[in-house]
């Protein structure tokens, strides 16, 4: 099976229901589907083939959906971009996956600009919803209209690539997690099962489309038949807005995403009537605000675990756990549940508490170009997630540590490297080391520790502008504490559990 088979089986099966909402726009199933065709045909028109890597700039939007669907339907593969990456950080990715088509949406054609100019070596860069033309740049609309409905002929194997994701890597430069086709679309299929989707349910997509997380909730409604409502962009207000305007019965969430509209005035005005479902992901919720968040909405919540190299979903907090923690066991609510059906969990060593590792039809195949990283996380058909977790006696995981230093705020996963490399670069700065500290709203904040050169005295604040360009605003460090010395052991790493230990003394979970 292949991803595009949840396109043509749904345009079959219910090809006059309401796909995709997106602001007054409205698709069906049969709409999306001739949509895809003709954008597959454009893209095969560009010299898009079998293999080739297509990299896509974009912002939450009703076209998302079909390209994701049109490139596959060529044997392309599909490299989201996250919007909130620096130009130096998009061209890096572009460059490393060799992709020769860009597309991006016309709200980040600053950005899109900006790399165009780093990458020469592209060929196809695509605007869609442009109201700005650009030497070079092919218009979405145009494609569109000029491509044929004549059925697309690809032998592609459920092996074949479906996506490159990348995700921040220790190193301080992301890999591309690469996932097949079949592995993509089990762990969809799993995750349907996982979150009780039904063909009632209405989607509102509010997590962005290029991240893992918000294209699996999102690929796994599409395929039951859900109707999927597209926020463009988080903003409380219109959040609340469209959960009580459209007929929104699910949602999904990061935890600093929930948290903001909790602290909404918009809120208390909001009905929440026909809203059943609330999933969110990427760390736990304070039990107060959980507590707030279930009694203004009256919805059943779910958190769900996962990571990019999983295919994504591994372990469901159902809305019983979530009932029974807040009504007898608070402890509960710091897990991450219970393995989803089709998903092997076990702790390194076989005990009650180790580090994580995952087995799955779903796990990615490997990083793109990186043999050696492949190697040290997947073991004999295990994925090992760098994650530390403990059992307890009814089979839910808490996640306490993190053997890698990777940072987790607001669901996004930043390398402290990447960041050190950067401010390492002042003049200033003599040492450096970045760690998570706890954050209510975002889990984590990044936080730079900072050794200066000697007779050097800059003001926090120079240090956080030098590092914008360079980085994307959500990794810029939100404070910055000058020390005498950083620890290291004796072969010079630095110590980072060390230095993050006394920021999370008496919080159970320390990521």
């Amino acid at each position: 099976m292949l991803i595009t088979d949840i396109l043509s089986f749904n345009s079959a099966a219910r090809p006059d229901k309401v796909a995709v909402i997106c602001g007054e726009r409205q698709f069906t199933f049969e709409e999306i589907a001739r949509r895809t065709v003709r954008l597959a045909n454009a893209l095969r028109g560009l010299g898009v083939g079998k293999g080739d890597r297509v990299a896509v700039l974009g912002s939450n939007t009703a076209e998302y959906v079909e390209m994701v669907f049109a490139i596959s339907m060529v044997g392309g593969v599909w490299v989201p971009l996250n919007f909130r990456l620096a130009p130096a950080e998009l061209a890096f990715i572009v460059r490393d996956c060799g992709a020769a088509t860009v597309l991006f949406t016309d709200d980040n054609h600053a950005s899109a600009s900006a790399t165009r100019d780093l990458v020469p070596e592209v060929k196809n860069w695509v605007s869609i919803g442009a109201n700005r033309t650009s030497a070079g740049v092919l218009d979405y609309d145009d494609l569109l209209r000029a491509g044929s409905e004549t059925s697309i002929a690809c032998p592609i194997d459920p092996a074949d690539l479906f996506a490159v994701m990348y995700t921040s890597g220790t190193t301080g430069r992301p890999k591309g997690v690469m996932l097949p086709h079949d592995r993509f679309l089990s762990g969809t299929l799993l995750s349907s099962l996982g979150l009780k989707i039904t063909e009632n349910d209405v989607k509102l997509q509010v997590i962005p489309q290029f991240h893992a997380g918000g294209q699996i909730y999102q690929l796994s409604h599409l395929a039951c038949g859900s109707t999927i409502v597209v926020c463009p962009r988080f903003e409380p207000e219109l959040v609340l807005r469209l959960i009580e305007s459209q007929p929104v019965t699910t949602v999904g969430l990061v935890p600093s995403m929930l948290i903001a509209l909790l602290e909404s005035p918009a809120v208390h005005r909001t009905d929440f009537s026909r809203l059943r479902r609330v999933m969110y992901g990427g760390s736990s919720i304070p039990e107060d605000r959980l507590a707030r968040a279930l009694e203004l909405t009256q919805a059943d919540f779910s958190q769900t675990y996962g990571q990019t190299e999983a295919g994504v979903l591994v372990s469901i907090l159902d809305e019983a756990d979530h009932r029974l923690g807040l009504k007898k066991n608070p402890e509960i609510l710091r897990s991450c549940g219970r393995a989803i059906l089709g998903y092997d969990i076990r702790l390194e060593g076989g005990g009650d508490l180790g580090e994580m590792h995952v087995r799955s039809s779903s796990l990615m195949s490997g990083y793109w170009g990186r043999a050696d990283a492949t190697a040290s996380t997947l073991v004999d058909g295990w994925l090992l997630t760098g994650d530390v977790a403990r059992r307890d006696d009814e089979g839910r995981f808490y996640i306490v540590d993190r053997k890698k230093d990777m940072i987790v705020s607001g669901g996004e996963n930043i390398a402290p490297a990447e960041i050190e490399g950067v401010l390492s670069r002042h003049g200033d700065v003599l040492d450096v080391a970045v760690i998570g500290v706890p954050d209510d709203r975002w889990g984590e904040a990044v936080k730079a520790l900072v050794v200066l050169r000697p007779g050097r005295a800059p003001q926090p604040k120079e240090l956080t502008e030098f590092c914008r360009g360079s980085l994307g605003g959500y990794k810029i460090p939100k404070s910055i504490e000058f020390v005498d010395g950083l620890p290291r052991n004796a072969s010079g790493k630095i110590l980072k559990a060390q230095l993050r230990d006394p920021y999370w003394q008496g919080q159970e979970r320390k990521v």
